[in-house]
């Protein structure tokens, strides 16, 4: 698109994997869309800074956003690869305890799952935990068989395309900085430095980091502060020996220093969790940190070598609640904040991936 087109039906602000799939759900329903991206490429933060897993919807409040859209986005994500070719491994995942007191948390969370309606969870106990898994260190377990991991890359290419191919455009280097609403339109103002306007029916804000601030730039009231919450990753330099992705119990700000494998099979470890200030990628690499992870890898990973564990990568996750286990995505329509032709998406984190394809269709469903 040129500068001096300065129309179309819909705008998405925000080119990660959430504004692509949604992006890709109106062109599919004929609506001329254009994606504004402010960072130079796509996919440059929560969405390419992640453990790739296609999640099962155990952890997250029964009627929450979070455990609708991941048990519905699991089973839409899969099948997309599956039509569009997209690499993916449907590994797995057990959920295990190395204490007596820990089977009943794994209870709680098989009873979780249940009333989320996961399928292919059971518990699982240590005589068979051991021949699904010999080098595993646990007494109980909890399967989820629809968990796995996805080439998130080439799952963003494929919505790219999708988006080109019905007539849409993604133009990057394109920050909006404000919007105003006249009652019938939006004008948003793109770019500081040299700016344009856009004139557009309607406004998808899924922004990630920055969707609060450019919410309360439109005018949008009583939006809370957003929480960054900063993960380490490491890798595994020694062959993987599992064959299911291996978490601990979930912790306050996380799931746990749990495992992930990459397409090749390469074996990582993360994320950690610690709540910053300003999002940012810079691996504070320490001894501490290090004796952390090696703590809690040790203790259900049999012949865990730490000499073979290197610094790998971070990843920020924008949360609207401290608590792990109470925070939901924040999915705001015209009848809750007052502005018509704007969808403000907000605390898209894990299982935001997972969720992408059905959040999108939830978004094309309510307008």
């Amino acid at each position: 698109m040129k500068k001096n087109d300065n129309s179309c039906e819909c705008i998405v602000i925000g080119a990660g994997i959430i504004g692509l799939a949604i992006a890709a759900a109106l062109s599919k329903k004929g609506l001329n869309v254009i994606v504004l991206e402010a960072e130079s490429k796509t996919m440059q933060h929560a969405s390419s800074h992640n453990s790739e897993v296609i999640h099962s919807g155990v952890y997250y409040q029964t009627g929450s956003l979070k455990a609708k859209l991941c048990v519905e986005g699991n089973y839409l994500l899969y099948d997309y690869c599956k039509k569009k070719g997209i690499n993916f491994y449907n590994s797995g995942k057990l959920i295990v305890g190395g204490h007596d007191e820990d089977l009943n948390v794994l209870e709680k969370l098989f009873l979780n799952a249940k009333n989320n309606g996961v399928e292919g969870v059971s518990i699982i106990d240590k005589k068979n935990l051991l021949k699904m898994e010999p080098n595993l260190i646990a007494k109980h377990g909890l399967l989820l068989a629809t968990t796995g991991v996805i080439d998130s890359h080439g799952f963003s290419v494929s919505l790219e395309a999708e988006i080109e191919r019905l007539g849409g455009h993604i133009i990057t280097s394109s920050p909006v900085i404000n919007g105003v609403y006249n009652g019938g339109r939006w004008r948003l103002k793109i770019d500081n430095l040299s700016p344009y306007y856009i004139n557009t029916d309607l406004v998808i804000n899924a922004a990630g980091f920055n969707a609060l601030s450019i919410a309360k730039n439109f005018g949008v009231k009583d939006l809370p502060s957003p929480i960054f919450v900063k993960g380490h990753y490491y890798k595994y330099q020694g062959k993987n020996p599992f064959k299911h992705l291996i978490y601990p119990l979930p912790e306050k700000y996380s799931l746990g220093i749990h495992t992930s494998i990459d397409m090749a099979s390469g074996l990582r470890f993360g994320p950690d969790a610690k709540i910053i200030r300003m999002p940012n990628y810079i691996f504070s690499d320490n001894q501490k940190r290090t004796k952390k992870y090696i703590k809690s890898i040790k203790k259900y990973f049999k012949g865990f070598n730490s000499k073979l564990l290197q610094p790998d990568f971070c990843g920020v996750r924008v949360r609207l609640n401290e608590d792990y286990e109470s925070s939901d995505f924040s999915i705001l329509f015209s009848k809750h904040h007052g502005f018509d032709g704007l969808v403000n998406l907000a605390g898209i984190e894990s299982p935001g991936l997972t969720a992408s394809l059905a959040i999108a269709n939830y978004v094309v469903s309510e307008l």
